[in-house]
């Protein structure tokens, strides 16, 4: 088989330097590809490179670079390069390529369809930077001629330059997405900080966690080691969630996990999921609890994810310590009221009632004596009592609910002043230009407990860019309409889940009823309807 070599007497000192020169300026795998290119175009007649980097961690190659690729390589997004078996990666992963070498027969290019650039060899060259694997530089060139053992050595030489363009970019790459992430972390903060009781705030927060960085689980566990961890508060991610279409995984670790051969980690235990394959905790500062996460794939988490997790956990316990602590300031609060109360009804009511108690037994002895005095003391056992009773009012009009005092507009003008305050979706409050009749305080909390499930589901499920809560009083009854221009719903799905029931029950229980429309890609309305004649009624 013809050998191929240098086309011409090259000044091989000048090629490195040159090609270390670009590669100083590459700060990603597919630039390094187009640097080193041209120089090796002239040096040994080569019009194409495609590299691989490799995630020691992981065991899965991770990324793919390339430049000149022929048309049946580069199609859909070089999916040729990005699944499949290979053989270069196969002798990788078995510690076989430990050396430059000639792929005669390349797995890729015998199944690809379509022009191939008359590409059939290529030589590969593992990249190994301070004894660390880091990918594979895949070269070839027009032709069936394959590479002779100086221009192998040469190509050695240049994959060590390579391969330190490469690791240099993996850990620039790596300070920026740990930058992101931080960054996003603070975002999705905002959601759920504040949030009360504290349990709501750890769901909440898992729940953003999850969707934002995709990851399979993320829980809250006890860390009480005598008996089987307890989940407190656990998310998982919706199907395809934690897929990342820009990655490459070597196809042979994803079939051990679907022929049930690959073995969980020895310290992974699977809690959060029905099975777990790899798993990382830190503890929750501050509590008794433990922030997990878990992976159906096996080495799913390198240092990048424990800095992450170590970050949300110190974010997450913060917020939970402040919502901890809004409720025991409120219970003790609420404590403290109650004894005040009590000792104003032991210092007035009762004694007042333990007066009148006295008084009547001295009435019922003037009466005994005919005594005209038995009159005067009736009379005042009178007065005490109607004393005590007016305090009693007093006592438990302070004990009524302040929001019994608000109407049912001033209840929506402050849900919605406080959902206005996010970017998106936009949520506003439209009102009738006349007068809007007052419910009684039990149709009141029904109908917002209704628009609280209904503005609910649309934050959480509409991906909406507006919702907007319309009160209107046409034809003798008080209508509520929530509406959004979100993904709306099959159908089908609409009343079979708990909230969409919770609503239609709720109304209909104080003569009312609810309506939902809902269809793919045309949003959400939720209309609800309260005769004047509900229960309860409604003051005009």
């Amino acid at each position: 088989m013809e050998q191929r070599g240098f086309q011409q007497t090259p000044n091989r000192m000048k090629v490195f330097r040159d090609i270390a020169e670009a590669l100083n300026q590459a700060n990603d795998i597919s630039a390094a590809m187009e640097a080193i290119l041209p120089m090796l175009g002239d040096a040994l007649g080569l019009e194409t490179a495609w590299a691989f980097r490799f995630d020691e961690h992981k065991r899965s190659f991770v990324e793919v670079g390339a430049s000149g690729l022929p048309p049946a390589l580069d199609e859909c997004q070089q999916v040729r390069l990005r699944t499949g078996w290979c053989e270069c990666q196969e002798q990788f992963v078995e510690g076989k390529l430990g050396e430059a070498v000639n792929i005669v027969r390349c797995s890729r290019l015998k199944s690809a369809v379509g022009d191939t650039g008359n590409l059939h060899f290529h030589a590969s060259i593992p990249l190994r930077s301070k004894g660390k694997p880091l990918g594979i530089l895949n070269l070839a060139a027009p032709g069936r001629t394959v590479f002779d053992e100086a221009a192998l050595a040469f190509l050695q030489t240049v994959g060590q330059q390579v391969a330190v363009a490469v690791d240099r970019a993996r850990l620039f790459q790596q300070e920026r997405d740990k930058a992101t992430r931080l960054q996003q972390l603070a975002e999705i903060a905002a959601a759920w900080i504040g949030t009360t009781p504290p349990e709501a705030l750890l769901q909440r927060a898992l729940e953003s966690f999850v969707e934002r960085f995709g990851y399979a689980a993320c829980g809250v566990t006890s860390i009480d080691r005598a008996y089987a961890a307890e989940i407190v508060a656990v998310a998982e991610a919706k199907p395809d969630a934690n897929e990342d279409e820009g990655a490459y995984v070597y196809t042979v670790t994803v079939a051990e996990v679907a022929d049930s051969q690959a073995s969980p980690a020895p310290d992974c235990d699977s809690i959060l999921l029905a099975r777990a394959y790899s798993a990382v905790s830190t503890p929750l500062p501050l509590t008794t609890f433990e922030l997990r996460l878990e992976s159906p794939l096996p080495n799913a988490f390198g240092e990048a994810d424990r800095e992450l997790l170590d970050a949300f956990a110190w974010q997450l316990a913060a917020a939970y310590a402040g919502a901890d602590a809004h409720v025991q300031a409120m219970r003790h609060a609420y404590l403290e009221e109650r004894h005040r109360i009590a000792a104003e009804l032991h210092d007035s009511v009762s004694q007042r009632l333990f007066s009148a108690q006295l008084l009547i037994r001295t009435a019922t002895a003037q009466m005994e004596l005919h005594s005209r005095d038995a009159e005067v003391t009736v009379a005042r056992v009178g007065q005490l009592l109607s004393e005590s009773q007016q305090e009693m009012r007093d006592l438990v009009r302070a004990l009524r609910r302040l929001d019994e005092e608000a109407s049912l507009i001033t209840d929506l003008q402050v849900r919605v002043a406080t959902l206005a305050m996010q970017p998106k979706p936009k949520v506003e409050l439209v009102l009738p230009g006349s007068t809007v009749p007052e419910p009684a305080p039990v149709v009141r909390a029904t109908l917002l407990a209704i628009v609280d499930e209904a503005l609910h589901n649309a934050l959480k499920h509409a991906n909406a860019e507006s919702i907007r809560v319309l009160v209107d009083t046409a034809d003798d009854k008080l209508r509520i309409t929530v509406v959004d221009d979100g993904i709306g719903c099959p159908l089908a799905a609409l009343g079979t889940g708990l909230g969409t029931r919770t609503m239609v029950e709720r109304a209909a229980a104080i003569g009312g009823a609810v309506a939902i429309d809902a269809q793919l890609g045309r949003g959400t309305r939720v209309v609800i309807d309260i005769p004047y004649d509900a229960s309860g009624g409604l003051s005009q």
